[in-house]
Parts: structure tokens; C-alpha cells; sequence
């Protein structure tokens, strides 16, 4: 079925700007997409990357006691100030709170940060992991101040229109590519089906991603012009409409009192109320003040528009404001629907499973775009010298997406290997980086695409493989013995990284590292045997 393509001259205009802005954006999008893969199951290896959360939930948690006991060992902590409580979970089965201590009048605010673990009753404000938070900042790239952000929300925004370039480009053919796929033919053939045929696959999951990553890191700019047309420019009035949990009214000069329903007890009805629903974190005002208030967030993991808040007084427990799943407006509901697709927190293991399969193969659509776009240049209208500079590029390329495979692989382990040591999260962090780097620059020696392609799965799969490992010596649980035990996002972590390091060094032994032709000054892609 062959269907209505471009007029010429519009085809060559959208073909040339779906490259350009392809190959600029690419080796950026690619982090985007290899650590946002990982950042799907940041609560699920939470507990293989903290082997002191590697425990069954005890008995449900008290609320009230753990910030009295909170106000004991820290007399500057300010119950009367704003608290967020991060409650317990299966994944992750510590209790975070996050709040403000005491200041001098006049004196900046100071913020607090504390765990909970309810099977030691101890308290600990030591950052002791940094997988998730590591990969989860690298997917928008916080490490890079002020301006990283903004450069995911441009690199998403490029990307959706490449996306929808691309899609013009290939409506014409959109059917005979997808039927005539095959790994014969020349290279250019093979990165051309390749590019084309994942792409049109992960089509809706790109679009869905670029649309609500470029909503998330370039929110500013969006939700100020809605800030200026519906609400006069009054942002804390908008909010009130969006998020009116958030805005309740307090009375600065409510007295300190102790008489108040207990949180625990609210939460307790609020859970027998809504059995399907799960308690995701809470929001405290003036806990410890006559006009106290508590707001718990909940949702339904298996349901879209599962997640919402319910709101009560905290001197007679009156409900005041009910946002549970079914009750909120549009506007109310958009901005965490955005959040619950982007990071696939509905649906279970299943969707983030799809999702994640999704951002591998938009991994591969990268990579061969930028290899069709080298290969597409590998001809006589080009110059030996612009055929050089076109590879130095593609090896670049290369070099910095594909060494941060066995990168993240070192990272994990690092976790491990460095448990107890001062500024462990830096030092994690410093190992990661460093051997993304090193890595890099040995692909760069390498002569060809194909050389650098194998070293990468080849590394890849032998660290990979070592990740299991370190498990089983630092901690001693064995993947056997995760499995036996029931500890599954253990086991299923180990596992991962042990189907990964098995398929990569298989195909280590399927891709032939091509020699470099003799007076070549352009050396060709990866052949496939």
C-alpha cells in the first residue's frame, strides 16, 4: 500500500531539517533515554542498591510518635512549620521526612532532611545511595547547573519535531518499510530499515515522552502564558485552582496545642475508606498549632487516574477537602496525569517493563540514525577530508552513548563496593562519571564503528555480569538465596543484570569487528556476520 507522500520541494525541506535537528540533539537524547530507562525502576532496586532497606514492612508506622521522637533527638525541629512525610512502601520500607529547623528572627530558612526506619526505630540524615538519584538527575541533567534542565526541555522539544519531520518523511513508504525490513543489503539499506522500522514501532511512546518531557523541564514557560491570560498573572492563585491541598489558609497566630486528633488515626480511616487506595506521602501544616492540617496523598498503582488527596483538620479530623481518585477537576487532574504516564507509575511491573523495552529501542533508533546519517555521507559527492570529519563524529557519537552501558554497570557495583566510607554519594558518584569518561575515550582510539561497538558490548557484558557479583560478596545475598527468599526486587535486579551480561557478550561473538581497510580514509560501520 503506497500512500500520498510530500510535493518534492517540501519532502527535501522537511528531510534535511528531521537531520539537522536529529543529529544534533542525538548523543544527549540518547542519556536521556538509556537513564530514564533505568529511572522507570528507581523504587525497585532501591533495596538492592540499600542493603539496610532489605526487610519486610513491621507493624503499620506512627506517624505522631515518629515526629515527637524526631523533636527529642532534634529540639530545632519545627513541628509548627510546613512537613513532608515520604510513607513506607514495599520497595522502599523506611519512612523520609523532610522539613525546617528552628532559625533567629532575620536568619535565612533552614532546611531538614531526615530517615526513619521502623525496624530500628532510628533515625539517620546520611545520604547512603545514589543509583536511582544518580541516573534520575542524569535523565534531565541536573548535574549541569542552572542551565541543565532547560537543555533536556530543548533536547525533548527538538526531538518531538523529529519525530513528526520523520513521520511526514516516511508516510509515503510507511508500509513497504515495515514489510521490508531485513538485515541484507548494504549498510546504508540496514541503518535506513533499522532507523525507520523502530522508530514507527516506538512511535507513540517517543511522542509521549518528548511531548511530556519538554511539559516537565519547560513548565515555566508553558504555564505562564495560562498564568497570564486565566488567572491575571497571580501564580499563587493558579496554584490554589491546581494543587489546593498545597494552599490551605493558616492562622499565623494559632496557638501551640495538644489537643488534636492523631494522624495515625486519620490516616487508619482514611485507608479502611479507601482499601485500594495506597498511602504515597503526606503533607503536615502546623502540626503542632491549633489550625493544623494533614493532607495524604493516595493512589491506585494498576489504575491511570488512580492518584488524588484527601485533606482534614487535624483539632476535630473534619474532612475539608476530598481530591481522592473520581473527585477532582480537569485541571486538577492533568498535571499528575502528565507525571503518572511520563514515569509509568500505573500499571504495575508490566507497563514499566514495556516502557523500559521502549526506551531501549528508542536507544537503537538513535544510534542508527546517526550511523545512516555517516553512511549516507560515505560517497564520492563528498570530500576525503569532509568523509573524515563526518567519522570523527559518528565515533564521538558513539563513544559517549555506548560507554554509558558498562558506565551504569560500574556505578551499581560502586553502590556496593563503597558502603560505609565518608562522602559516599560523591564518591559513587565521582567512580561513575570518571569511567563513563574513560570509557569514552577508549572507544575514541578504536579505528572503527564496528571495533568500538564490540569493545562497548564486550566491556558491557563482562561488568555487567560482575554486578551480581559484588551483591553476593558485599552482602552476601546470593540470587538464589533473594529468590528462595522472596526478596524479589533483589533478585529481579541481579537477574536483569545477568540476562544483560549474557546477551551482550553473545552478541560480542554475532558482530565481527571489521579491520581497517588499508588507504581507507573512512572507515565503515559495524558489519553484521
Amino acid at each position: 500500500m503506497k500512500l500520498k507522500g510530500l510535493p518534492p520541494r517540501l519532502y527535501n525541506i522537511t528531510f534535511s531539517t528531521h537531520t539537522v535537528s536529529g543529529i544534533v540533539i542525538s548523543f544527549a537524547l540518547y542519556v536521556i533515554f538509556f537513564a530514564g530507562a533505568f529511572t522507570l525502576f528507581k523504587d525497585e532496586f532501591y533495596q538492592w542498591e540499600n542493603p539496610l532497606a532489605r526487610q519486610k514492612l513491621a507493624t503499620p508506622v506512627d506517624y505522631d510518635q515518629v515526629l515527637l521522637k524526631l523533636k527529642t533527638e532534634e529540639p530545632r525541629f519545627d513541628l509548627s512549620e510546613d512537613i513532608s512525610i515520604v510513607s513506607e512502601s514495599e520497595e522502599m520500607p523506611l519512612v523520609k521526612v523532610y522539613g525546617h529547623l528552628i532559625v533567629q528572627k532575620g536568619e535565612p530558612e533552614e532546611h531538614y532532611y531526615t530517615t526513619y526506619s521502623p525496624a530500628t526505630g532510628k533515625f539517620s540524615q546520611e545520604e547512603t545511595t545514589t543509583i536511582g538519584e544518580t541516573l534520575y538527575r542524569l535523565h534531565f541533567f541536573d548535574q549541569i547547573p542552572i542551565l541543565g534542565r532547560y537543555l533536556a526541555g530543548f533536547v525533548a522539544l527538538f526531538f518531538a519535531f523529529a519525530v513528526v519531520t520523520g513521520v511526514m518523511i516516511h508516510w509515503q513508504n510507511i508500509f513497504t518499510r515495515l514489510h521490508g525490513f531485513s538485515l541484507k543489503g548494504s549498510l546504508k539499506n540496514l541503518w535506513t530499515s533499522s532507523h525507520t522500522v523502530f522508530g514507527l514501532l516506538g512511535l507513540p511512546f517517543q511522542l509521549m515522552y518528548a511531548i511530556t518531557g519538554a511539559y516537565y523541564m519547560l513548565s515555566l514557560l508553558v504555564l505562564l502564558p495560562v498564568v497570564v491570560a486565566f488567572y491575571g498573572g497571580d501564580q499563587e492563585k493558579a496554584l490554589k485552582a491546581i494543587v489546593s491541598d498545597r494552599y490551605m489558609e493558616v492562622n499565623a497566630k494559632s496557638p501551640v496545642t495538644d489537643q488534636k486528633v492523631k494522624m495515625t488515626d486519620l490516616l487508619s480511616q482514611f485507608r479502611k475508606q479507601n482499601p485500594e487506595l495506597d498511602l504515597k506521602y503526606i503533607q503536615v501544616k502546623r502540626y503542632d498549632r491549633q489550625d493544623g492540617i494533614l493532607s495524604a496523598s493516595m493512589e491506585n498503582r494498576m489504575v491511570f487516574a488512580g492518584n488524588g488527596s484527601i485533606t482534614a483538620r487535624l483539632r476535630d479530623g473534619k474532612v475539608i477537602s476530598d481530591l481522592l481518585p473520581g473527585k477532582r477537576t480537569y485541571a486538577q487532574s492533568v498535571l499528575s496525569g502528565i507525571g503518572r504516564l511520563h514515569f509509568a507509575t500505573f500499571g504495575g511491573l508490566a507497563l514499566k517493563t514495556m516502557f523500559f523495552l521502549m526506551a531501549i529501542f528508542t536507544c537503537l533508533v538513535i544510534i542508527s540514525g546517526v550511523l545512516l546519517w555517516k553512511e549516507a555521507r560515505n560517497n564520492k559527492n563528498y570530500t576525503d577530508s569532509q568523509k573524515r570529519f563526518h567519522h570523527r563524529v559518528t565515533m564521538c557519537y558513539l563513544a559517549i552513548c555506548l560507554a554509558l552501558f558498562p558506565a551504569v554497570a560500574v556505578l551499581f557495583s560502586a553502590e556496593l563496593w563503597l558502603p560505609n566510607v565518608e562522602n559516599h554519594v560523591f564518591l559513587v558518584r565521582t567512580v561513575f562519571f570518571v569511567s563513563w569518561l574513560v570509557l569514552g575515550i577508549a572507544g575514541l582510539l578504536l579505528k572503527t564503528e564496528s571495533r568500538q561497538t564490540w569493545f562497548y558490548l564486550l566491556t558491557g557484558g563482562i561488568l555487567s555480569l560482575l554486578v551480581p557479583v559484588t551483591n553476593g560478596i558485599v552482602t552476601g545475598d546470593w540470587i538464589f538465596k533473594t529468590w528462595a527468599s522472596g526478596n524479589y526486587n533483589v533478585a529481579m535486579t541481579d537477574s536483569f543484570w545477568l540476562l544483560a551480561g549474557i546477551l551482550s557478550l553473545a552478541v560480542t561473538f554475532v558482530i565481527k569487528p571489521q579491520k581497517e581497510v588499508k588507504r581507507s580514509k573512512h572507515p565503515r560501520t559495524v558489519s553484521v556476520a
